[in-house]
């Protein structure tokens, strides 16, 4: 493989993987003879990052702190045409440029002499600047090079930025569901685990779902049987006919689980394309949230809690006192301080206290 055909496969790769950007900025320094390759830019109303591996992170701080405002030459370059790609020295302003404080203070020093660069953006909104820094002159087969690799850089960029978008919209899902006190799971058209809500975290990590290698299980063996035949339902028909709901009982109280094909999954990109998506309701888990949400901004007591619980188990305040191991007079006197600390009167206003959605 020559070195053309390898940084080509060094920038496709980066269009769906963030991490790998980092190593394909130095090796497209390196192919160009560079000292550095930084990526500059961001979406409108928010604040401009700077993608720059060879450099100290403390120099990027003192960029945006000390330089930015004062860059003539990236000025330039944002006033350009995206996609044209753009010598230094071609520039009107180059020799203003080589007395500025910027220039001598901050690229110099780093061996930042010469640049050539390419104003980007993208279909998302997203804006910026691509700058290859070399030590010295920029030749014309360094520009050769850029512009032949620049439509692969363009469309990696793209899609690294619509794949950002889809994940945001993917990621607003889960929030929204969080909000209203369930837990969900997306996976992808393989059944693998891709994202989780902070609800479906804490059932992972108390044991009540499991994971193994991105699979998403549970302990019963038919109810873990009946969970992956409703994933599969979802993956072999993405449309609404397909999925359902079943439920997980747990010695922490029953899990209710609607599997659903993703909305909208095949508008996405594929890799890493959300395809089902799990909702769990918890209702043990969300009454024992708000037990313990008001025993510290209440003043409960242990006891108090409990029987709080076995009022909302069985229903009645003599019922609960028996579950509890107390005397009816007991219960009363505890019901009677929850009141008071809670600021309800009824048993009714505390069960829908207790039971309210979050």
């Amino acid at each position: 493989m020559g070195r053309f055909e390898e940084i080509l496969g060094t920038i496709r790769q980066a269009a769906e993987d963030d991490a790998s950007w980092p190593d394909m900025l130095t090796r497209l320094a390196d192919y160009l003879g560079g000292v550095e390759a930084t990526l500059g830019g961001g979406a409108p109303g928010s604040l401009p990052q700077m993608l720059s591996p060879r450099t100290n992170p403390a120099e990027i701080e003192r960029y945006f702190t000390t330089f930015h405002d004062r860059n003539m030459l990236m000025r330039d370059m944002m006033g350009r045409p995206a996609g044209a790609v753009v010598v230094d020295e071609s520039m009107p302003q180059f020799a203003d440029f080589q007395r500025e404080a910027f220039y001598n203070e901050w690229c110099v020093p780093q061996g930042y002499n010469r640049a050539l660069g390419v104003r980007l953006s993208t279909s998302t909104g997203w804006h910026g600047a691509l700058m290859i820094n070399a030590s010295g002159s920029i030749e014309s087969d360094q520009v050769a090079r850029f512009e032949a690799i620049l439509p692969s850089l363009m469309r990696t960029l793209e899609i690294n930025k619509l794949i950002g978008q889809f994940r945001g919209l993917a990621r607003s899902s889960l929030d929204v569901l969080e909000l209203s006190g369930q837990g969900a799971i997306t996976l992808d058209s393989r059944g693998m685990l891709l994202d989780c809500n902070d609800s479906a975290n804490r059932l992972f990590e108390d044991g009540r779902l499991r994971q193994r290698h991105g699979r998403i299980s549970c302990e019963d063996p038919a109810a873990n049987r009946h969970l992956a035949r409703l994933i599969t339902l979802c993956l072999q028909a993405a449309d609404h006919t397909s999925g359902g709901r079943m439920q997980i009982v747990t010695p922490q109280g029953v899990l209710g689980v609607h599997c659903a094909p993703y909305p909208g999954g095949l508008l996405y990109p594929a890799g890493r394309r959300p395809a089902v998506i799990i909702m769990i309701s918890d209702p043990q888990g969300r009454l024992n949230r708000r037990l313990a949400g008001l025993q510290r901004r209440c003043g409960l007591t242990a006891a108090e809690v409990a029987l709080a619980l076995a009022l909302v188990e069985t229903g009645s305040r003599k019922a609960a006192a028996q579950e509890r191991g107390v005397s009816d007079a007991t219960a009363r006197a505890q019901l009677t301080s929850i009141f008071d600390k809670t600021g309800v009167r009824k048993q009714t206003e505390l069960m829908r206290l207790l039971l309210a959605e979050d």
